[in-house]
C-alpha cells in the first residue's frame, strides 16, 4: 500500500512542501537565536538565501559552467551556460 501511495504522489508538490517546511523551520530558528520578530527573521532568511545563490553562481562561473552574457537595465549580470555547462545539463537530463 505504501509503495502504491508513493507512486501516485506528485513529486513537484512534495518537493514544494518540503521547501516550505524547511523555510518555516529556518525562520523559527532565526527568531529564536536572534530574538527577533517574523519580519526581521524573514529579511535575514532572504539575505542568507541570496548569499547562498550568489556563492553557487560564483562557483559555477569559476568551474566554467556559467558565463556573464550581458547586463540588465539595473546593471545586474545575466548568465548563460557555457558549452561545458550545456553538456552537463544534457547529461543530467538523460
Amino acid at each position: 500500500d505504501l509503495l502504491n501511495h508513493c507512486a501516485n504522489l506528485d513529486t513537484n508538490k512534495v518537493e514544494e512542501q518540503v521547501r516550505l517546511e524547511e523555510k518555516e523551520e529556518c525562520i523559527r530558528v532565526i527568531k529564536q537565536e536572534l530574538d527577533c520578530d517574523d519580519e526581521e527573521a524573514l529579511t535575514i532568511y532572504n539575505e542568507i538565501a541570496l548569499a547562498e545563490v550568489k556563492q553557487t553562481v560564483d562557483d559555477m562561473v569559476k568551474e566554467g559552467l556559467l558565463y556573464i552574457s550581458g547586463y540588465n537595465e539595473a546593471g545586474e549580470p545575466l548568465f548563460n551556460l557555457t558549452e561545458l555547462g550545456k553538456s552537463i545539463r544534457n547529461h543530467i537530463n538523460e
